[in-house]
């Protein structure tokens, strides 16, 4: 089969698409073929070792250098101990710290599989899985009729899915990021739009319920100022001295002030899975694709999303 491998760290040009043998599926295992596989920003930051805990996840991973964890695909094999599904069923998986979905198969234990409903295109349901379960745990969860919530890098996989959210939840929403995704996110129904190359959201007057992360472009201070009494922000993704100053600077502060600061934990799996297909299903919930590319073609469109040249989610073919 064809897989997109990963070797050591760079800005692209360390992938190479090899052949590598189809994986077996073991005990109580499911092996797929591979239809589509969402990108993440935690892949690019496997790529290239930044920040630095992903290299030191790398560490783990026990030679893993195919990544790629949100994967549709078609059953096409069971291990032993399966059950409950069956050969051709169309299934959906987040294989966060198993990966290997950037590939022509893909195998993960049977019980991060759930069914895609008929009427989900292959594309849109690979764009849920990590994007939705962070959509899910910082917006979905909090958000409450009336409340002004920000979100800061609005215009990529996640984004888009939180302002939905948001709104869905009756907020108000400000949704950060280039003027190039200004088109995503006003579609996804932001009331007002931030290019953060040209304006500082930190530096404005408005006073926020919620902040929602997913950059961490920052300090502890900065986002303390911008919160309303009783606010709370949540920061998903930054370099490594950022992540640590609000998970310590963050925590003491908070415990002597209304205003919430700390890092949003979120679980990886089938959790979150089922609610988001069926309000993709139901028309309350609609990913915003950026651009779909093969695997012939993946490295390249990696290194664009990298440089954060696509507006909303990477999506990658066979």
């Amino acid at each position: 089969m064809r897989a997109l491998v990963c070797h050591g760290y760079g800005t692209g040009e360390n992938l190479a698409l090899e052949q590598r043998p189809v994986p077996e599926a073991g005990q109580g295992e499911i092996r797929v073929k591979v239809l589509a596989c969402g990108a993440n920003a935690s892949d690019w930051e496997f790529i290239t070792g930044r920040p630095a805990y992903a290299r030191i996840a790398r560490l783990f991973m026990r030679g893993r250098n195919v990544f790629g964890s949100d994967v549709v695909g078609i059953v096409d094999k069971l291990g032993a101990g399966v059950s409950g599904f069956e050969p051709g069923q169309r299934v959906l998986a987040d294989t966060f710290e198993i990966f290997g979905g950037f590939a022509d198969h893909a195998v993960a234990k049977a019980g991060l599989w759930v069914p895609v409903p008929d009427g989900i295109s292959d594309v849109d349901a690979a764009a849920l899985p990590q994007s939705g379960a962070i959509a899910m745990d910082g917006i979905a969860r909090r958000v409450r009729p009336g409340m002004k919530v920000l979100i800061n890098g609005g215009g990529g996989g996640s984004g888009p899915l939180a302002i939905q959210l948001a709104k869905a939840g009756g907020a108000q929403v400000w949704a950060v990021d280039t003027a190039g995704k200004a088109g995503v996110m006003a579609e996804a129904g932001a009331d007002h739009l931030i290019d953060f190359e040209t304006e500082d959201f930190a530096r404005g007057a408005e006073r926020f319920d919620l902040v929602l992360d997913l950059w961490g472009t920052r300090p502890v201070r900065a986002v303390r100022r911008v919160l309303a009494p009783g606010g709370r922000y949540m920061l998903v993704g930054a370099p490594m001295a950022r992540l640590l100053g609000i998970a310590v600077w963050g925590g003491l502060t908070s415990l002597v002030s209304s205003r919430k600061v700390g890092l949003l934990m979120v679980r990886q799996g089938p959790k979150h899975l089922p609610a988001l297909l069926d309000m993709v299903k139901t028309h309350r919930l609609k990913p915003r694709v950026g651009e779909v590319a093969t695997l012939d073609d993946a490295a390249e469109a990696l290194k664009r999303m990298g440089a954060r040249k696509i507006a909303g989610k990477l999506v990658i073919v066979p």
